[in-house]
């Protein structure tokens, strides 16, 4: 046994030797291979390569201190717009006088302006993917281009002053067939390029009046909630309000009259403001300066006669309308004190029988404005309700391009403030009207209602001699479907004689 052990200690003693012994010769080639490492790294940097690199790196880093040293102390100067002024004109030598200077000046901000305005035209936000139905005119052929469609972009607020709402009743107006046939398409055009809620000029939304509810509204609305049932009108330049639902700015809406229904509100908004600034703003009538004056209407069945009409003889003048047979009954319960019916004769012959008028309203346009002015006193005054053509719609390249320019100013600078000729279009109007509606000495006067998809009845009938008043057109969500459009055009038929004066 003890010599088993020690066998087994030799052997032990003679591998840790060995072992010892490796250790030891790789300590001793480790250390040589680092030391011709080191050698080799010492022969690299003293080379002449290793020497041209590391000056090449001390020449541009230099070269970089002087740049920043120099930009620190000529940025004072290079602001100072003396500085600036004196530099370009050393450029340009003796050439450059004050007058050419200025002229490039202006050349350069047109030339900003009309970046800005190609920038503007080719920006393209992302359209709503609602769709929703609304009465339009697809281009600009008249009535033919005129149709009730279902994929029109669902109107969103853009503004925090404007309110979304869902539409009961609108009216149709005889300026919608002007606009079907281009009336006000330039600046339309203008004006939609920087419309987030209406982009596209095409289609065009008709419609000028309407009626219905509040369904939400921006953070800016101090006066409506949700809910509240309301009426507005807007102008022709602006989408129009034949359609399940509208985007308006509180300024435009005012809180429909309690006492009539939704059809009788659409009658009411447009042709009442038109009427309201003929009367108060252009022949400067009033409840106190109107009684006794001799009033003539011209004619006074069309939607804004019938207001005209009420309106005068509210304020105590002598009222005498043209209207046609149909209309006879309808004008004398408005309260005309005289009626010259168009059939019973030449319209002139007739009116020369009786005594000059102070005051006419011509609500049929250019072709009686010779009889109009022919039959008013010559201190009298003739106030033409009826939209008179609109120059910019006539330019051509070069005027629509300055044009183009000059709406783009207008909405850089005045912004919103621009009313472009619709100032008479708002919630105080309105609210005169809504005032004189509930007090019952005001009645919206409805010829005919529709549903959507029998606009071109609609249309044509409102084109036609026998319109009286206002043709309304019914939208859905207020107990009215689609199943009862021919129960509707049945009604329309059946009270074609007379239409109805909602009280």
């Amino acid at each position: 046994m003890d010599e088993v052990a020690f066998h087994l200690n030799q052997r032990l003693e003679s591998f840790q030797v060995q072992l010892l012994s490796v250790i030891q010769h790789g300590n001793m080639a480790i250390h040589s291979r680092m030391q011709e490492l080191h050698n080799l790294a010492l022969a690299a940097i003293e080379s002449n390569q290793a020497t041209a690199v590391r000056q090449t790196f001390r020449t541009i880093w230099e070269k970089l201190v002087y740049l920043i040293q120099e930009a620190k102390a000529s940025f004072p100067r290079a602001v100072n717009p003396v500085v600036l002024y004196d530099e370009f004109m050393l450029m340009l030598g003796n050439e450059l006088n004050r007058r050419n200077f200025y002229t490039g000046c202006v050349g350069f901000a047109l030339g900003g302006m009309i970046g800005v305005v190609v920038g503007m035209s080719l920006h393209s936000p992302p359209s709503p993917s609602q769709r929703i139905r609304a009465v339009v005119c697809m281009d600009y052929r008249g009535l033919d281009a005129v149709s009730t469609s279902d994929d029109v972009p669902m109107p969103i607020l853009t503004s925090p002053d404007q309110m979304l709402i869902e539409v009961r009743a609108a009216s149709l107006d005889f300026l919608d067939i002007k606009i079907s046939s281009g009336y006000g398409r330039v600046l339309r055009r203008q004006l939609h390029k920087y419309s987030a809620s209406t982009p596209k000029e095409l289609p065009v939304v008709l419609g000028r009046d309407c009626s219905g509810v509040v369904v939400d509204i921006g953070h800016d609305v101090k006066n409506f909630e949700i809910g509240d049932e309301v009426w507005l009108a807007v102008p022709y330049w602006a989408s129009g309000t034949l359609a399940q639902y509208v985007v308006a700015k509180e300024r435009q809406v005012a809180r429909k009259p309690r006492g009539i229904g939704f059809e009788g509100a659409a009658a009411l908004p447009y042709s009442g403001s038109i009427a309201w600034d003929a009367m108060v703003n252009q022949a400067k009538l009033n409840s106190k300066n109107t009684r006794g004056k001799r009033i003539l209407v011209h004619c006074g069945s069309s939607p804004v006669g019938c207001v005209v009409t009420q309106l005068a003889r509210l304020w105590g003048a002598h009222v005498t309308v043209t209207c046609p047979a149909r209309a006879l009954t309808v004008c004398n319960a408005l309260g005309a004190d005289d009626t010259i019916v168009f059939e019973e004769g030449p319209v002139d012959k007739q009116l020369a029988s009786r005594e000059r008028f102070n005051v006419v309203f011509n609500t049929l346009g250019a072709v009686v404005h010779d009889s109009c002015l022919r039959f008013c006193d010559d201190d009298g005054i003739v106030v033409t309700t009826v939209a008179t053509k609109i120059a910019s719609d006539s330019y051509g390249f070069i005027l629509g391009t300055l044009y183009a320019i000059w709406v783009k100013i207008q909405c850089l600078v005045m912004k919103e403030k621009v009313a472009w000729g619709a100032v008479h279009l708002n919630s105080d109007t309105l609210n005169e009207l809504a005032k004189l509606v509930d007090n019952g000495q005001l009645q919206p006067v409805v010829d005919k209602i529709f549903s959507p998809r029998d606009v071109e009845l609609a249309f044509q009938h409102t084109d036609s001699a026998q319109a009286i008043g206002k043709t309304v057109i019914r939208f859905s969500g207020f107990g009215f479907n689609e199943d009862d459009s021919q129960s509707m055009r049945s009604r329309s038929s059946a009270r074609s004689s007379k239409p109805d004066i909602l009280t």
